[in-house]
C-alpha cells in the first residue's frame, strides 16, 4: 500500500515536472508591441464584424497630444493562422458559424508561445458576436493591456540599473525595478528625477513624497499644483526662467484605482515648459503608503517631438508599475 501511493506521488511529481518544462521550452513571442492579431475570414474582416472590431482597438489613447490607437490591429483569415503566425503576443480569434450551437468567449494563456494572450469569440451569427462582443470587450481590451504591461515589468526587473535600485530600497523603503538605460539627473532629501536619453527622445521618471496629514492631499487641484511646485524647483528648462510644469490648461483624466492594494489616483495629460517650447505626454501614480503615513507621487514623461508617443509612454507605465511598497512582507529582493 505504501508502496503504491509513493509511486502514485512520484508520477504526480514528475508530470507536473514535464508539464513546467514543455512550458519552459516554448517558444517566445512574436509581433510588434502594442499589437492585436485578428483571425477573421474576409467576409467577416471587410464587413461591420471587422468595422466594430478596428473601431474599438482603434479609440484614441487617453493623454497623448496626437491621436494614436490604444492598439494596433492586423488581420489574418483563419486559413493563414498556420505554425508561423501561432506565436502572436496577443491573438483574437473570431468565427461566426450556425454550427456553433452555446455563444461563448474563451480565455487562453500561452496556448503557443510564452506569455501570450489568445482569446476566441465564437458565435452562430453576427447578432449574437455584436452583443457578445458589446459585454465582454472591455475585459478583451484589459487583458491585452495587462499582458503588455507585465512582459515589459518582466523584463525590467531583470535589467534593473542596480544603483537606483539600491537608492530607492535604502532611502524610500520602496522596491523600483528601473530598466538600464537611466541616470539619475537630481538626487534630493526628498525628490529623484531620472531620465533615458538619446539625440531624438527623452523618457523620464519623477518622484517625491510627503507626509500624509489629511484627505485632501488626494484633492486633483491640489495634487497638480503641488507636483507643479516641485518640478518649477527641480526641473529647469532650457532657457533662463524656463521650467518642466503639467499643463493644466488641457483636459487630464483622473481615475481612482487600488495600486496593489493601496488607494491612488492616475493622472494623464500633458507636460510643458513654461517659457520655452518643450512639451509632451506625462502618466502620474499618487498613492497613499498608510504604513509610512506618506503620500507617493510617481510621473513619468516622454518628449519626442513629431513622433508618436503611445509605446515609450507604454514603456514608462511598466517602469512605474514595477514599484513595490510592501516587500518586506513579501521578501522580494534584487536578484
Amino acid at each position: 500500500m505504501m508502496k503504491g501511493l509513493i509511486f502514485v506521488f512520484a508520477m504526480i511529481l514528475v508530470l507536473g515536472s514535464c508539464k513546467e518544462t514543455t512550458k519552459n521550452l516554448m517558444p517566445g513571442i512574436s509581433g510588434k508591441i502594442n499589437q492585436v492579431l485578428i483571425i477573421a475570414d474576409k467576409n467577416l474582416w471587410d464587413g461591420n464584424v471587422g468595422d466594430t472590431i478596428k473601431a474599438f482597438f482603434g479609440q484614441e489613447q487617453d493623454g497623448l497630444p496626437q491621436a494614436e490607437p490604444v492598439f494596433d490591429v492586423l488581420n489574418l483569415p483563419e486559413m493563414y493562422f498556420d505554425k508561423n503566425m501561432k506565436g502572436h503576443r496577443n491573438v483574437l480569434q473570431v468565427v461566426i458559424s450556425p454550427s456553433i450551437d452555446s455563444a461563448y468567449v474563451q480565455y487562453v494563456d500561452s496556448p503557443w508561445a510564452k506569455t501570450q494572450k489568445y482569446i476566441k469569440i465564437a458565435a452562430p451569427d453576427k447578432k449574437t458576436f455584436f452583443k457578445l462582443f458589446d459585454e465582454n470587450k472591455l475585459t478583451i481590451l484589459g487583458t491585452y493591456a495587462k499582458a503588455e504591461r507585465d512582459r515589459l515589468v518582466a523584463i525590467y526587473k531583470k535589467t534593473a540599473d542596480s544603483h537606483i535600485f539600491n537608492l530607492f530600497k535604502n532611502k524610500y523603503d520602496i522596491l523600483l525595478y528601473c530598466p538600464t538605460g537611466y541616470y539619475v539627473n537630481k538626487d534630493t532629501t526628498n525628490f529623484v528625477w531620472m531620465s533615458s536619453e538619446t539625440t531624438k527622445n527623452s523618457k523620464g521618471i519623477i518622484f517625491f513624497t510627503e507626509k500624509y496629514e489629511h484627505e485632501s492631499q488626494f484633492n486633483n487641484v491640489i495634487i497638480l499644483d503641488r507636483v507643479n511646485e516641485e518640478l518649477q524647483k527641480y526641473i529647469p528648462g532650457p532657457r533662463k526662467d524656463s521650467y518642466m510644469a503639467l499643463d493644466l490648461e488641457v483636459p487630464y483624466t483622473a481615475v481612482q484605482y487600488q495600486y496593489n492594494g493601496h488607494y491612488a489616483i492616475l493622472f494623464r495629460g500633458l507636460w510643458t515648459v513654461v517659457n520655452d517650447f518643450m512639451a509632451g505626454p506625462y502618466e502620474l501614480n499618487v498613492v497613499l503608503d498608510q504604513e509610512h503615513q506618506r503620500v507617493i507621487y510617481m510621473m513619468g514623461y516622454v518628449y519626442y517631438p513629431n513622433e508618436e508617443k503611445r509605446d515609450m509612454m507604454k514603456q514608462v507605465d511598466a517602469v512605474l508599475n514595477t514599484m513595490v511598497l510592501d516587500f518586506k512582507d513579501k521578501k522580494e529582493v534584487k536578484k
